[in-house]
């Protein structure tokens, strides 16, 4: 009997809690208690590829991948347009993020990131092009400059965790990043003159190249097996700043600021040579030859003969046990301004650097937000590596908390190979599907803030009172 009324005396107050939450629609009762205090923040599985270039026009490529004879007139037009120093570049990787419930009923949430990218880049000056593919026939005479021709490829992983405030969003993290693979070429100094009667050249060579192997490849290629990964600390977050007053939002947002260890034992080769001829002679062969063969006497066809006495090996070096050394991660940073001057309209700035990119990208758009539902809207964007070009996007709201967006960056380099890409300098997109932050989190404007069941964007009044919130 006793057992009967101690389990009626603690589960009294159960009961009661119970019922006044049925009777209460607002969920008022003791049941408040056992309420989390705030859903889990935003969310987002992101997927990205581009490429661009500000020299070689797509229909250019596609001629050349097709192949066949390629008239004077075609690579001359080319070279004509082409800018002092060409370049190519490409991007393509995915990336998780996750926010959890807020701490202890605290403001600060745990955050984090995962994911994977690959960068490659390549520049070439423009007489470098032409001495490659017309040849020197315009460029006797003067001196064609090397500098600044190169190459890079990168294939990284990453990792960060941190935190993020529910009601600032502001959100600052620890990320660890590893190259899994890597590869760079590049010619810091270098120079190539030929006389107008073609009777004297004088050269000037500095190159170097690296990369994360414990052994040069063989008849098999690369082996998986003998990459040497590196790693890397950096720091990753976001400051967003918005007004209490005024439509207006200022997002920064940084990733992998910081460093990386490039371990020893890779590959590493270099070349730092000069010459000058006068007429056919090489007056060079003591520093190759130790003075075995006399410099006034050897020619240009001695050297074709393979009868100097040149000793190759003396004009670069080449190792399978370089030194570790520090680098830099692929750091990017951006900032955007955006602004809605009607709950239907949002207006866009943004700048964005880093990632291997050779200049800021720069980015204006117009959006339009017609319902709770849907936004879309054009951008146009310059910098990078290239020039400018348009950039569509859309934004639909498939779920009351999922939002997918898409990203399309130069629609007509798409199609490759028509009339309508071949002035067009590469392509790009970007596929995102987001969770907006539940209750008790301060959300983006625009079409996040949309409730399903309020159509218009919330007023000065409505947003919390802050003075940083996304």
């Amino acid at each position: 009997m006793f057992s009967l009324m101690a389990f009626a005396l603690v589960m009294f107050p159960f009961g009661s809690g119970v019922h006044a939450q049925n009777a209460n629609s607002r969920g008022e009762g003791l049941a408040l208690n056992f309420m989390m205090p705030s859903e889990p923040g935003a969310s987002s599985f992101e997927i990205w590829a581009n490429q661009r270039s500000n020299a070689l026009s797509s229909g250019f490529l596609f001629s050349a991948q097709q192949g066949g004879f390629l008239t004077r007139s075609f690579l001359q037009g080319m070279i004509d347009a082409h800018p002092l120093l060409g370049g190519m570049g490409g991007q393509i990787g995915w990336s998780k993020r996750f926010t959890s419930r807020p701490l202890k009923d605290g403001p600060w949430a745990l955050t984090g990131a995962f994911g994977s990218e690959v960068f490659a880049s390549v520049l070439w000056r423009r007489e470098l092009l032409e001495l490659a593919l017309i040849g020197n026939a315009n460029h006797t005479g003067r001196v064609d400059v090397f500098n600044g021709t190169g190459m890079r490829l990168g294939a990284f992983n990453r990792i960060s965790i941190g935190m993020e405030h529910k009601g600032t969003r502001q959100r600052i993290e620890l990320s660890i990043v590893q190259r899994l693979a890597g590869f760079e070429w590049g010619i810091p100094n270098g120079s190539f003159w030929v006389s107008e009667n073609v009777d004297s050249m004088e050269v000037n060579m500095q190159a170097y190249g690296a990369a994360s192997l414990d052994k040069f490849p063989g008849e098999g290629g690369v082996a998986v097996n003998r990459l040497l990964p590196s790693y890397g600390l950096g720091i990753s977050g976001a400051l967003p700043l918005t007004s209490e007053l005024f439509p207006l939002q200022f997002l920064v947002d940084f990733q992998d600021v910081g460093v990386m260890w490039e371990r020893s034992g890779g590959l590493v080769a270099s070349l730092d040579t000069g010459f000058a001829t006068t007429g056919l002679a090489v007056p060079f062969s003591q520093y190759f030859t130790e003075g075995s063969v006399n410099s006034d006497a050897l020619t240009w066809q001695d050297v074709v003969d393979g009868t100097s006495g040149i000793q190759p090996d003396s004009l670069y070096f080449t190792s399978d046990s370089a030194h570790g050394r520090m680098l830099m991660l692929p750091t990017k940073v951006q900032a955007s301004l955006t602004w809605w001057p009607t709950p239907d309209v949002q207006l866009k700035a943004s700048a964005r650097a880093g990632a291997w990119m050779p200049e800021p990208e720069l980015t204006v758009g117009l959006g339009w937000i017609p319902g709770n539902r849907l936004s879309f809207g054009i951008d146009y964007r310059t910098g990078g590596w290239g020039g400018g070009r348009p950039v569509t996007w859309l934004e639909c709201r498939i779920t009351r908390k999922r939002i997918l967006s898409i990203e399309i960056e130069d629609p007509a380099g798409w199609i490759w190979g028509s009339e309508a890409a071949s002035n067009t300098y590469g392509r790009g997109v970007r596929f995102s599907l987001r969770r907006i932050p539940g209750e008790g989190w301060t959300r983006f404007m625009g079409l996040p803030a949309r409730s399903l069941s309020y159509p218009g964007l919330p007023s000065p009044e409505r947003l919390p009172k802050t003075s940083s919130q996304p």
